[in-house]
């Protein structure tokens, strides 16, 4: 084997190597995302109270209807000072965590 063919073998198995491990850490950002933006939620939520059982569907879903590229759906409960507890669902960009609908199921 000539070492032409010896560099040409190194560098493809480099580039595999290196694919694959961008796949797996993008794979990860994008898993870990969910839980970003949820924390997020649940900061921009906690003004109005105490924020419980809260919840994100971790599957991005298209946001064209509010401008946007992507994003979540979810829900939580707040109990404010006063003791009153909602339960709430709410849409948020799955890049930044921005609250784009905020709804009122449940008021105790």
């Amino acid at each position: 084997m000539n070492k032409k063919h010896k560099n040409l073998i190194a560098a493809t198995a480099g580039f595999l190597v290196g694919s694959g491990i961008s796949i797996f850490i993008a794979k990860k950002i994008k898993e870990n995302n969910a839980d970003q933006i949820l924390e997020t939620v649940k900061e921009t939520l906690s003004a109005q109270g105490t924020v419980s059982n809260a919840w994100i569907n971790s599957e991005r879903i298209s946001g064209e209807h509010y401008g946007t590229r992507t994003i979540y759906n979810g829900g939580a409960n707040i109990t404010s000072d006063q003791g009153e507890t909602k339960s709430i669902d709410f849409i948020a960009d799955a890049d930044t965590g921005e609250l784009f609908k905020l709804e009122v199921l449940i008021k105790n």
